[in-house]
């Protein structure tokens, strides 16, 4: 099977894909120059296994990685090249998965016969090529600022083929007035999460005057802690609050009313499709009640947080959570024998990075023809936020080991040129395992020629703070580590090469790079 091209500016491959012009600053890449392809070897399972062998963590968590990941890390010359040309660390990032994670998810509704319309989490990733290829899928996005609004309008206004009725929802968690103003201009649907946001947006219809465009809301719900005990979510009303609001409108020709918005970080427990499913049998009669205050509801948006599975074994996260959820000392460290992290602290507040379902087989359970119906028979449009579940397989982020040291309790240290915003996520830590290949040769000569001895050690980075460990956990090193290798890491792509991105200590933000 041929490799994936990289994609240069003066020289592109043949391709669905957008071309990579445009807003070339927001996307922060430089085109790679052209090099030959060649073929992915037909050991690549094998390559993989080997590939994975070089690095795991002192209790494993092997990572899925997308076919099109897999083909680039077996190919170090073209890693190297990589780094070389864009700097380290670079994302590489395919839009591949993104076509196909779409199209997955809406198989399930035409199977539901149910309409349903998908609003990208613009927040999920930087990079402009994604928002052009839910274009092209004629999905819509979910925005979460104005620069994120100016620059979905700015993409819209290139693309008059796009079908989708409401094109972009506003749920910025905090709406300042600029940004009511320029939904309420640009018939941007808010979705408005407090009283207060309603006043600001009377407000700012009073100021435009009566050539104001009439603003299309939608409410986000809060719901019921007695029903759902331990549901933690800093969005929306509750559903008395929610009428309240909805009743004040009335009939006022300003505001229209069209859809009912609810969103939940869910638990472990609390992916469960049974749980999604008592989420929106609590959000249906809400529905009915604003409807017969006299609001047309044309949909409920379940919001996003779908399920995504990073690992291949169940077993090894059964095995990690024993480890990092086992009792520990009163003091808050682990044993001795379970030391998992650089400084000795469970790990607690994690996303459950092993799933049983996939999102478009965790949609599917939870839209049972019974529900379906529910939803077809008040002739709602279901819709849904997801940035994880859409992003899916579609990215990677290179390193390279600049040093191997030790420090004073005798333990390795591997220090990567990047720093920890470039590879954070919003918990404790990223619970897959890397890869590590070696710059100088192909795997076979890897294998033969650079090997040395076994080693633990932690992943560190360029920020000047003590706490500065990429990954919290251990990792154990079968033919060690050294300088000029290379770390990959996979699945980056949404909520981690760019959610924390900072440029403190004057470093230069990673170059992306589409493949």
């Amino acid at each position: 099977m041929p490799e994936s091209p990289i994609e240069c500016s003066v020289c592109e491959t043949p391709s669905a894909r957008l071309p990579l012009t445009g807003n070339l600053d927001w996307m922060n890449h430089r085109p790679l120059p052209c090099r030959s392809e060649s073929s992915v070897p037909d050991s690549a399972p094998d390559q993989a296994i080997e590939l994975r062998s070089r690095c795991r963590g002192v209790v494993p968590l092997d990572a899925i990685w997308s076919p099109w990941m897999t083909q680039l890390a077996a190919d170090a010359d073209r890693v190297k090249q990589l780094i070389e040309f864009h700097g380290s660390p670079v994302n590489v990032l395919s839009i591949a998965p993104m076509r196909s994670n779409i199209n997955d998810l809406q198989k399930v509704a035409e199977r539901a016969t149910l309409p349903l319309q998908i609003h990208f989490a613009r927040k999920a990733n930087k990079c402009v090529e994604f928002v052009r290829t839910g274009l092209l899928e004629s999905i819509g996005f979910d925005v979460a600022s104005e620069s994120e609004l100016e620059e979905i309008l700015d993409e819209l206004h290139g693309s008059p083929q796009h079908s989708s009725e409401d094109p972009i929802l506003c749920t910025a968690a905090v709406k300042p007035a600029s940004l009511i103003r320029s939904c309420v201009l640009n018939d941007v649907v808010l979705v408005i999460d407090n009283e207060d946001e309603l006043a600001t947006l009377r407000e700012t219809l009073a100021d435009l005057g009566r050539t104001a465009p009439k603003a299309r809301i939608a409410f986000r719900l809060q719901h019921c802690p007695n029903k759902f005990p331990g549901l933690p979510s800093r969005f929306g009303m509750p559903t008395d609050e929610l009428t309240l609001l909805a009743k004040s409108i009335g009939a006022d020709a300003r505001i229209q009313v069209v859809g009912i918005h609810f969103h939940v970080q869910r638990s472990h427990e609390q992916f469960a499709p049974s749980f999604t499913r008592a989420l929106v049998e609590d959000a249906l009669p809400v529905v009915d009640r604003v409807r017969e205050l006299g609001h047309a509801i044309a949909w409920l948006d379940i919001g996003g947080g779908f399920p995504v599975n990073y690992l291949r074994d169940q077993m090894q996260w059964k095995r990690f959570l024993t480890k990092a959820l086992a009792s520990v000392e009163t003091n808050g460290r682990f044993a001795s024998d379970r030391k998992l992290t650089w400084n000795q602290r469970p790990l607690t507040d994690i996303d459950p990075a092993w799933q049983p379902l996939s999102a478009a087989n965790w949609l599917r359970e939870v839209l049972t023809p019974s529900l379906a119906n529910e939803i077809n028979r008040r002739e709602l449009i279901l819709k849904c936020e997801p940035g994880r579940a859409v992003l899916d397989g579609c990215g990677v982020t290179i390193a390279e080991v600049l040093f191997v040291k030790r420090d004073q309790n005798r333990n390795h240290l591997i220090g990567l040129m990047m720093n920890s915003s470039q590879c954070q996520t919003t918990r404790d830590d990223f619970l897959v395992d890397p890869i590590v290949i070696s710059a100088s040769n192909a795997l076979a000569e890897q294998t033969e020629k650079t090997d040395h001895a076994e080693m633990e050690g932690y992943f560190i980075g360029g920020y000047c703070t003590e706490s500065e460990y990429l990954m919290q956990r251990k990792f154990r090193f079968p033919n060690g580590i050294s300088r000029g290798d290379f770390v990959l890491i996979p699945n980056t792509a949404a909520y981690q090469m760019h959610f924390a991105e900072s440029r403190a200590h004057q470093m230069p933000l990673a170059e992306n790079v589409f493949i």
